[in-house]
């Protein structure tokens, strides 16, 4: 988890009351964040883009910056000081990533102030005009909401603060700036209307952040500027690449990777431009309601923007109007097990900066009003743990179960346990593998057709995980080819749920316990594979009866059926060599899967 700096000085100032930062501290562990230490810290001035710079912890100076990366061989120059609250970022909730997210929070949690923050947008003359290029093959990031933000003058703290929670919300929400980026500008350096469009990646040059004086192309800053390098292969397959200017011609940005020198936020910067661009919409809106919403918080004042797409549609950013959701009294009370009614309810929720009214006047139904940067409301149980911390779990009285249990182990674990000490005295090592894989590795790598129907992904997030695995060899192959320049023979085995079609069951599916084994090596063969198989089933007490079979994935005449008369059964024999190469693999390989046990 990335780790931020939340100023302790300035954390008080925005509470408006005097508290211990070991108070705030605590009071952070008790709304969810991981909080790591409090600690004095020195900032030092970057010679290059002006910029504070944390010093790093232990160290005695700073000589790189980690904004611009410029790095020289004499220390920066010490500007200060301070205490500062260290915590890992919760990426669930990105509104508590700076300090103004945590003032707002910690106003209602320490009783500052209660119910829902109301932030007002007054219109503003800009404009942005989306250029269809922008969604088109070449050059593909669709999706653009903008701001403008009023501020009193930027200094070092504020500066630094806007990095860092602009870079807390590339982690967070825009996944290492892959679904949405952020860019911040001085809108007094811009001359209205913006375009959001393209540029050619060897032709149109511009001077990127921290290389003043040095026009550089988009192909120059992918392969020569540190941003550009880090983040290339965002724009690897693009013939175009994104980019905003004003109506002067002056670029902005070439989103996602750099903004431009002469356009950006300086001390005693005051009118602030904002752009969120991205290739998801649900993103991009959530990046930039988190972000306007924490400026708010350190004394901005917003004004919309008029963002004409490139279809025609017109649309006015950013929209912080409330969200709502609705939520039961009851299931509140079964889910948590707190002694709530209406009142306390209500009282605890306005702790969390929430609203919530009866609907219809009932007393158990409620609609609670949340602001738009809460982007982890998705439900009510969402709801129900904020309620549990603006219950206070300190204020949780801890009881006796109503009644006493034993917990014991489940049937194929007890199994499972027995298998795993006879496989193990056997000479061989467990593995475990991931339980989804690909229609490739599961059967094409198998010599095994594609089945019309088996246990598949609807909505994979990962190519690589598309299947639900129904046998176990496709682990054990793959950690044969990550161990091939091992010592031969090697002899692994996995014990683990397979997925198996079931028209009978309830969800059309149902789970197996199954173990395979595996062995590689010169003198690996139906011979090896059998005499393990053997001595395995002697040792669980059951006699193997073996029946000549065929499986693609074995050679003919040396693949065998095992029946037991239980539900253990299955096949064993020598891999076909098609599929030995297919996973890398040079040495013949013997292998066994038995099915252990059916759960119910």
């Amino acid at each position: 988890m990335p780790v931020i700096s939340v100023e302790g000085e300035w954390l008080k100032q925005l509470l408006g009351q005097e508290y211990q930062v070991e108070e705030l501290a605590d009071a952070l562990e008790q709304i969810g964040c991981d909080v790591e230490e409090v600690i004095d810290v020195e900032r030092f001035r970057c010679p290059m883009c002006g910029s504070a710079v944390e010093g790093s912890l232990g160290a005695d100076v700073t000589r790189r910056c980690n904004w611009c990366d410029f790095e020289q061989e004499d220390a920066f120059v010490k500007i200060g000081e301070s205490k500062v609250i260290r915590l890992d970022l919760l990426a669930a909730r990105p509104d508590l990533f700076d300090v103004g997210g945590i003032s707002r929070a910690l106003k209602g949690y320490l009783g500052e102030v209660q119910g829902l923050p109301e932030y007002g947008v007054e219109p503003s003359d800009l404009k942005v005009n989306v250029d269809p290029a922008v969604a088109s093959d070449d050059c593909h990031r669709p999706y653009i909401r903008c701001a403008v933000i009023e501020m009193a003058k930027v200094d070092d703290v504020t500066l630094v603060a806007l990095m860092k929670l602009q870079e807390a919300l590339h982690w967070g929400v825009g996944r290492d700036r892959k679904l949405a980026s952020i860019g911040v500008y001085d809108l007094d350096t811009i001359t209205g209307p913006i375009t959001y469009t393209t540029l050619d990646p060897d032709k149109d040059s511009f001077e990127p952040l921290g290389k003043a004086g040095v026009p550089m192309t988009g192909r120059q800053i992918l392969e020569e500027h540190p941003k550009g390098i880090a983040y290339a292969k965002l724009l690897a397959d693009h013939h175009r690449y994104p980019a905003l200017k004003d109506a002067n011609g002056i670029v902005l940005s070439m989103p996602p990777i750099i903004n431009s020198e002469s356009t950006k936020v300086k001390l005693d910067s005051k009118r602030l431009f904002v752009d969120v661009t991205g290739i998801s919409e649900s993103a991009v809106v959530k990046s930039l309601d988190t972000f306007v919403s924490s400026l708010l918080e350190l004394g901005g004042k917003a004004f919309s923007v008029e963002i004409t797409q490139a279809d025609g549609e017109v649309l006015v950013s950013p929209d912080l109007t409330p969200r709502e959701v609705d939520i039961d009294l009851s299931e509140a009370k079964r889910w948590l097990g707190l002694p709530l009614d209406p009142e306390s309810l209500k009282a605890s929720l306005q702790r969390m900066r929430l609203d919530a009214e009866p609907v219809d006047g009932s007393d158990n139904k409620f609609r609670v009003r949340y602001p738009a940067l809460r982007t982890d409301f998705k439900h009510m149980v969402d709801v129900f743990e904020d309620l549990a911390i603006g219950f206070g779990y300190k204020n949780i009285v801890p009881s006796y179960a109503g009644q006493a249990t034993t917990g014991q182990a489940r049937p194929e674990e007890d199994q499972s346990d027995l298998f795993r000490a006879v496989m193990l005295g056997l000479g061989f090592t467990e593995i475990m593998s991931l339980p989804m894989t690909t229609e490739d590795l599961h059967y094409n790598k198998f010599r095994l057709p594609v089945p019309e129907h088996y246990t598949r992904i609807a909505n994979p997030k990962l190519k690589a995980m598309t299947v639900v695995r129904s046998h176990l060899m496709t682990g054990l192959m793959e950690h044969l080819r990550e161990n091939r320049r091992a010592h031969l023979p090697i002899r692994f085995f996995e014990l683990d749920n397979v997925t198996v079609l079931d028209p009978t069951a309830e969800t059309g599916a149902r789970e197996e316990r199954h173990i395979s084994i595996v062995e590689m090596g010169k003198e690996a063969s139906y011979a090896s594979i059998r005499s393990a198989t053997d001595s395995l089933l002697f040792e669980m007490g059951h006699k193997g009866e073996y029946a000549i079979s065929e499986h693609l994935s074995f050679i003919p005449g040396r693949v065998a059926s095992v029946e037991t008369g239980t539900e253990v059964q299955g096949v064993l024999g020598e891999l076909h060599p098609e599929v030995i190469t297919n996973f890398g693999l040079d040495h013949p390989v013997a292998m066994a899967e038995l099915t252990v046990m059916k759960i119910d």
